[in-house]
């Protein structure tokens, strides 16, 4: 059977998990951009188009790839992959660009802490190059491996996304800043059993992912309102 044509294992997971992430990271932006936008808010600047717009932009082209496999299409899969990394490339300056515009904002509105949100600005860009540059090196090797570390790096886009959500709830601190990031993490403990199921062990990249990430996210909003970080980060984003 052609190379192009073979559907790849646990295909279903990765396709059905996909449009999940997608659904609900549209559903946490309707009152703080899509109402706003539609209704003439001026209130938003072009940065902050061009950041959702490629954001946007790679979350519905995961969903697409993700049917492709799941059809067998991989060629077109790979060429469409271009037009993922150029998305990445993308997303990185404007991710960057942003988080720095927004901690100077928050200077501006002399918030306590503006740079509290600043550590998961920059552990979210971090996360997400290195899941998904990783995954574009496996991506001729280990196809198993490139699959979870593109699921990771969607992961990562998911819990900024609905964090639009979580803080609008009236859940006290530090719940309220570790829920957004743990229920993307639900996923991943998702993606072991499905693991467990389809290749009778947890692969080493969800095993990876699931030691690190999600103990990480437990201690991050301690991490982002200490003193240690709020002294160091000023001169981390340009502003020392």
């Amino acid at each position: 059977m052609d190379e192009q044509c073979i559907p790849a294992r646990g295909k279903g997971f990765f396709a059905k998990s996909a449009i999940l992430i997608a659904v609900l990271v549209l559903l946490s932006f309707p009152v703080t951009y899509f109402i706003p936008l539609a209704a003439g808010s001026k209130s938003f600047t072009l940065l902050r188009h061009l950041h959702g717009l490629a954001f946007f932009g790679w979350i519905g082209l995961y969903v697409v790839q993700t049917q492709l496999v799941r059809k067998g299409n991989i060629r077109l899969h790979r060429e469409l992959g271009i037009a993922g990394v150029a998305l990445a490339g993308a997303m990185l300056p404007l991710g960057l660009w942003q988080a720095v515009t927004s901690a100077g904002e928050r200077q501006v509105k002399q918030m306590a802490q503006p740079f509290e949100f600043s550590l998961y600005n920059l552990a979210d860009i971090l996360i997400f190059s290195i899941a998904f540059g990783w995954a574009i090196y496996e991506v001729t090797r280990r196809i198993e491996w490139h699959r979870r570390l593109i699921f990771v790096a969607a992961l990562n886009l998911f819990g900024p996304a609905f964090s639009r959500v979580i803080l609008r709830l009236p859940i006290p601190f530090p719940w309220s800043d570790m829920a957004p990031n743990l229920v993307a993490d639900a996923l991943l403990i998702a993606l072991a059993l499905h693991d467990r199921r389809k290749l009778g062990r947890i692969h080493p990249v969800t095993l990876w992912a699931v030691l690190v990430l999600i103990p990480f996210h437990a201690v991050e909003p301690l991490i982002a309102r200490s003193s240690f970080w709020n002294a160091i980060a000023p001169t981390l984003f340009g502003f020392g």
